[in-house]
């Protein structure tokens, strides 16, 4: 919905997807669906493809994650130990920008030479 009001208030695509962290081609289908049905349509149904990982295996993966990459014998969380440790844990295949995608619906923010770090809220 931040992305909505954004959009509603004339902000540029491009803007709109850096500032809510999607893809500028998921801002662009928001801006068609508001479009058509309004800011409540956005509401009516999920855009994009469906996830690959439900409930319990995020929470799996999770689990892993906050024990630490000690258990993928790492010092830190890197994109690819994520999609090795989902394959692992869940036998279903990431590419990179899907496995930031789940680390950043799980709350989990890229600290530059810290890797991968849980953002508490």
């Amino acid at each position: 919905m931040e992305g909505a009001r954004l959009l509603r208030e004339g902000v540029w695509q491009a803007e709109v997807a850096r500032r809510v962290g999607v893809r500028r081609q998921s801002v662009g289908a928001w801006a068609k669906k508001i479009q058509r049905g309004g800011v409540w349509a956005l509401k009516a149904g999920r855009l994009g493809r469906p996830r690959k990982l439900h409930q319990e295996q995020l929470r799996r993966v999770e689990k892993q994650l906050e024990r630490g990459p000690q258990v993928m014998r790492s010092r830190k969380w890197t994109v690819r130990r994520v999609v090795e440790l989902i394959a692992r844990e869940c036998r279903v295949r990431y590419c990179a920008a899907g496995a930031w995608g789940v680390l950043r619906g799980m709350g989990w923010k890229w600290k530059g030479g810290m890797g991968w770090r849980r953002v508490r809220s």
